[in-house]
């Protein structure tokens, strides 16, 4: 099989002695037959089967394909054929209608003012319209690799060649092979440490989406977010015994007081002068008995006696509103509410709420549960409750019961949880909200989650 024609190797009878230095390359002398046994002897494939050139041609394919961009390719590319020709000095170039890259096997990349770059330039002009394939004259090997849809191309230089070189025969068969996967690599690359961290990120995603989906069907009790409210166990309130104006107040909510301690003292002046009054319509009315029985006018005397008997109630009533001036706690605990400091000197109207006193040392908690998710909640089902104005640790404890009606709380429908618990420090007040959790029976985890918008789903399609 002949080599590619001289006239189509090379355009000039200048060009083909042309090495890759830029010197001129004298013509070699006519060889005798024992020069060309001696180089064909020295050729380290010439010896070689078709499978070992087959085997060194995937070679250089596969580490090709392995490159990241088509720098890397060159680089790749030139070092593996310059393996095959230990004895020839291998070049690289890149470019389109100027050569702009340069790689040499031994001295690495070429600049621009380095002479091999400049005679490698001068060459690469003259082969602009060379189509794939591979040109060989005299101990020179060139193997162009122009892109198919664009005016970039790829010249590998090689020199010396033998003559009968078998593996460039090959590197014949393959240059289209070779010129397809040198233009598959990208032009550009993201930096390594991109690289690397995309790896990682892609590793620590996957590692983390493997766990959530372990922990999402992991399973563990239902969990119901309620919400949680301090109430006081026993309550009192403390009203106005009786119509009668605010003398003064000795208390204000917050304070801690004693059954029996002094909470605020009514004005008892209008009671004294109306209790005097009826005195003297009493003996008014004792005088007028006395009469009326040493005249014989028994019907008289009757009447004044009832009269007085009823001016008496009238005035022991208001000796025990006297007495009663001074309001007092029925209770130990705590003034929830109520603060009358502004209220001094104003009228009280009877039965009005002046006090609310509650013990401290004991506190309900009640759960309001969402009445959609009562059917996971029972009675002595597990709780869990956390009061962020107080922080320290949650509240675990048992439901002590569960009211079998519910109620509507902050326009919601809720059932009703309740938890008695000890009251240390005096840190839980009354009307303090929180957070709670209520435990049902095993689900997976994140049933919690999508069991709302799942059935409403199953709703919607008619399940």
């Amino acid at each position: 099989m002949s080599i590619v024609p001289q006239a189509e190797a090379f355009k000039t009878d200048a060009m083909l002695h042309v090495s890759l230095t830029g010197n001129k390359v004298k013509p070699r002398p006519a060889a005798t037959e024992p020069s060309r046994e001696k180089t064909a002897g020295s050729s380290t494939t010439s010896n070689q089967s078709p499978p070992e050139q087959l085997g060194k041609l995937f070679e250089i394919i596969g580490a090709i394909a392995s490159a990241g961009t088509r720098v890397d390719a060159m680089r790749i590319m030139t070092q593996e054929i310059s393996r095959r020709f230990p004895d020839a000095t291998v070049r690289c170039g890149l470019g389109n209608a100027q050569l702009k890259r340069l790689y040499d096997q031994r001295l690495g990349w070429l600049g621009p003012e380095s002479g091999p770059r400049i005679a490698a330039a001068k060459q690469w002009s003259e082969l602009v319209d060379v189509q794939c394939g591979v040109l060989v004259h005299d101990q020179a090997m060139v193997l162009c690799m122009p892109q198919s849809d664009s005016d970039e191309r790829c010249l590998l230089w090689i020199y010396p060649v033998a003559d009968k070189s078998v593996f460039g025969e090959w590197l014949r068969t393959i240059i289209r092979t070779l010129s397809n996967v040198f233009w598959s690599r990208p032009k550009y690359a993201a930096p390594k440490a991109i690289q690397n961290l995309t790896r990682r990120t892609l590793t620590i995603v996957g590692a983390l989406s493997l766990v959530l989906m372990l922990l999402a069907f992991w399973p563990v009790h239902y969990r119901v977010a309620c919400t949680a409210t301090v109430q006081p166990i026993q309550q009192r309130l403390v009203a106005t015994p009786f119509e009668a104006t605010l003398l003064a107040n000795h208390v204000k909510p917050g304070e801690t007081v004693k059954a029996g301690q002094l909470l605020v003292t009514l004005d008892g002046r209008p009671l004294r002068l109306e209790r005097e009054s009826i005195a003297a319509e009493m003996q008014q009315a004792s005088k007028e008995h006395d009469t009326a029985l040493a005249t014989g006018r028994i019907a008289d005397a009757q009447q004044a006696r009832l009269r007085e008997r009823q001016l008496n109630r009238t005035y022991e009533l208001l000796s025990d509103r006297l007495q009663r001036l001074e309001v007092v706690s029925p209770i130990d605990g705590v003034i929830i509410s109520g603060d009358l400091s502004q209220y001094v000197g104003s009228p009280l109207e009877l039965g009005q709420t002046m006090f609310e006193i509650s013990p401290m040392d004991r506190m309900a908690i009640e759960v309001e549960i969402p009445a959609h998710e009562i059917d996971f909640v029972s009675a002595h089902s597990p709780a869990r409750i956390r009061f962020g104005s107080i922080g320290g640790r949650s509240i675990h404890q048992e439901l002590d019961d569960l009211y079998p009606s519910s109620e509507i709380r902050d326009d919601k429908n809720v059932f009703i949880g309740r938890i008695e618990v000890e009251n240390e420090n005096g840190k839980l007040r009354p009307g303090m909200q929180g957070d709670a959790t209520t435990y049902g029976p095993l689900r997976p985890w994140i049933w919690s989650w999508v069991r709302t918008g799942v059935e409403r789903v199953l709703w919607w399609v008619g399940y």
